[in-house]
Parts: C-alpha cells; sequence; structure tokens
C-alpha cells in the first residue's frame, strides 16, 4: 500500500514538472517571438489584419483590457484574432509558436478580447438614423441596383454551436436543433450596398425562424416608430419574412413584365446581405458552416458580434477579402412562411409595394 502511495505521488510530481516545463516553454516562446516580423501578406493571412491597422486597434482596445494576466495583451489580442480567422482548437491556436499560450488562457484570452471589442468599437455597427446617414445608404443602394427606397437588406444566418446541456432548464436542448439539422445561434444581420453590417442579433436559438425573430427585432421596432416620418424608406427580405411598409418582400407569383423586373432588382439587391455573410464566414471561419463554436449561447454571441465588428472596421479600410482565402458563397433561398396572418401591416405594404412596381 505504502509502495502504491509512493508511485502516485512520484506521477503526480513528474505531472506537475511537465506542466511547469511546458509553461516555461511558453514563456520563452513568447519573449522570443515577434509577430510582426512576418511579411505583411503572411500576417494578414494568419490574423486577417494588415499591421498597420492591426497595431491602430491595439492601441484603442489595450487602455479598456479588463483582463489582468502576464500574458502581454499583444499576444492575447492575435490569439484571438487567430482563433477568429481559423477556427481552430484553443490547443492548436496555443500550440502556435508565434502566439504560444496555455489552453485555458487562449479561452480567457477569447472571452475578453471578444467583449472588448464590443465595449470599445460596438458603434462600427450602426443603423443609419439621420437624414443624411438614411440618404447615403438610398443613393448607394439605387447607384448599385437601380432600386429606390432601399436602407438595407435583412436576413438570418445559422452559426453552430456545440449541443447544450440536456440538464439546463433555462436554455432547452431542442430549442437550438434548427432546421437544417445541427445545433446553431439564428444570428440576424441587416447589411447596405457595401457589405457593412448595420444591426446584427444574436439572441435567438436555432430552431427560431427568421420570422419570428423579426416580430421583436430592434430593427423592426425602430422602423415602426419612424415609419410615418420615414415612409419611403425599407428593407428588403426574401419569401420568410412578412410584408410591411418597411420590410419589402419579392412577389411570389409575378404576373406581369414590372412584378419580374421588380423581382430582379429585389434579388440582386438583396443579394447584398449573403454576400456579407459569405464575406464574413471566409475571413473569420470560427463562424462557418463546418465549425462549431463550443462554447454558451452568450460566449458565442460576443465571438459573432466581435467578429461582425471586425468585418466592419476592415471594409471600412478597404482590406480586401481575397487575401489567400476562398470567399463562401453563403446564399441559400429560406421557406416561405405562412404563419403571418394579412393585418393592417401587410395590407400598406402590399400598396407601397404595388405602388412601386408600376412606377417601373
Amino acid at each position: 500500500m505504502a509502495e502504491q502511495i509512493l508511485v502516485i505521488c512520484a506521477a503526480m510530481l513528474v505531472e506537475d514538472e511537465q506542466k511547469l516545463e511546458r509553461k516555461r516553454l511558453l514563456r520563452e516562446l513568447r519573449d522570443d517571438s515577434d509577430p510582426f516580423s512576418m511579411q505583411e501578406i503572411v500576417f494578414i493571412q494568419n490574423f486577417r489584419f494588415p499591421k498597420s491597422l492591426c497595431r491602430e486597434l491595439m492601441q484603442q482596445l489595450e487602455p479598456r483590457d479588463p483582463q489582468k494576466s502576464a500574458i502581454p495583451f499583444i499576444i492575447r489580442f492575435l490569439g484571438s484574432l487567430y482563433f477568429y480567422a481559423h477556427g481552430s482548437y484553443q490547443k492548436c491556436v496555443g500550440n502556435n509558436f508565434q502566439i504560444a499560450m496555455s489552453q485555458p488562457s487562449v479561452s480567457r484570452a477569447i472571452h475578453h478580447i471578444s467583449k472588448t471589442i464590443m465595449d470599445v468599437k460596438g458603434g462600427e455597427i450602426r443603423f443609419p438614423k439621420t437624414s443624411n446617414e438614411v440618404l447615403e445608404v438610398k443613393k448607394g443602394f439605387y447607384t448599385a441596383f437601380k432600386i429606390k427606397g432601399t436602407i438595407g437588406a435583412v436576413d438570418c444566418t445559422h452559426i453552430g454551436i456545440v449541443a447544450p446541456s440536456s440538464t439546463d432548464p433555462s436554455n432547452p436542448l431542442c430549442m437550438y436543433m434548427n432546421r437544417k439539422g445541427f445545433y446553431s445561434i439564428n444570428v440576424e444581420a441587416v447589411c447596405d450596398h457595401r457589405l457593412l453590417f448595420t444591426a446584427i442579433n444574436a439572441r435567438f436559438p436555432g430552431s427560431c425562424h427568421d420570422s419570428g425573430i423579426w416580430t421583436t427585432s430592434p430593427t423592426r421596432l425602430h422602423l415602426l416608430r419612424t415609419h410615418r416620418s420615414q415612409c419611403d424608406n425599407w428593407l428588403l427580405g426574401d419569401q420568410g419574412y412578412p410584408l410591411e411598409p418597411w420590410l419589402l418582400t419579392p412577389v411570389a407569383e409575378p404576373s406581369n413584365a414590372k412584378e419580374v423586373k421588380f423581382n430582379t432588382l429585389h434579388a440582386k439587391a438583396r443579394n447584398c446581405v449573403e454576400r456579407a455573410f459569405g464575406v464574413l464566414k471566409s475571413r473569420f471561419r470560427c463562424l462557418a458552416k463546418h465549425r462549431i463554436l463550443h462554447y454558451s449561447h452568450e460566449r458565442a454571441g460576443n465571438i459573432i458580434y466581435a467578429c461582425a465588428i471586425l468585418h466592419n472596421i476592415l471594409l471600412k479600410h478597404g482590406v480586401a477579402a481575397d487575401l489567400g482565402f476562398e470567399v463562401l458563397d453563403e446564399f441559400e433561398e429560406d421557406v416561405a412562411t405562412n404563419e403571418v396572418a394579412e393585418n393592417a401591416n401587410s395590407r400598406e405594404g402590399a400598396r407601397i409595394r404595388e405602388r412601386y412596381i408600376s412606377s417601373l
């Protein structure tokens, strides 16, 4: 019995020594490595940001960093960017010699960096509200697609997550299983003609239908409040959404040339949001459909918001989306919904759409 205890104690000592040795090795790698010594194109492929823009963003974020850690902010920030960009397991991210962190350190870094990005740069996702902002977006859609009155395109996309605990009563397992057969968050987004996200809503589990999310969407509530003063502004949505004065959908069964033309213009303009999803998931592979976020809904939602913010920053600085990685095709027409009964909003939306079609 005593010999067995000695063997167990010896094994524990060896394990502790191996852990200390790994920590020393990771610290030495961090001290000796300089990620900014990479060539520019390699740096972008690894972290998606040019060096100059990455440094600028770090200067803005570091003063608001809430994490108390001996690991330098540059390492934790670049480790998070690497995870967003590649969607690797946390241990794989930490084993990268340019980052060199343990798996728990990577996990904590991703959590804190995501929240810091949201807190400091959340204003990068801004729905057009002032008259000048609205006019700029409407001009952009008309110039690009010859469709009037449009201030954005709306749609949802599924971001895969690990199956929630079957014993958690606040997040039932069945709520996250979507119609495509995997666990997810159904993320609602609005984008403009430049593929910039102007609204993101990652609060709903995968089983929720797009139209159900739209019913309580902050974007819809804003449009509902401002409709009387801005009655010639609307979003474009697919057949999965209800026809409303502020949300125009395509004609289900076009019966004349003008209705066909409207559907064609509508499809080209609304495709902006599909392309925006494709670029977002191509840049940040942790959101791609063949990846799974191994986090709770709340933490996964923070990662989604952070990636959307970074996507907007890159677009605003003119960083191309084709630097060494494939842009994913995200197009998938949603199924039509018959759940929304005809009401005053749908009738007014039909009148607005008919009036617009007659002007073509």
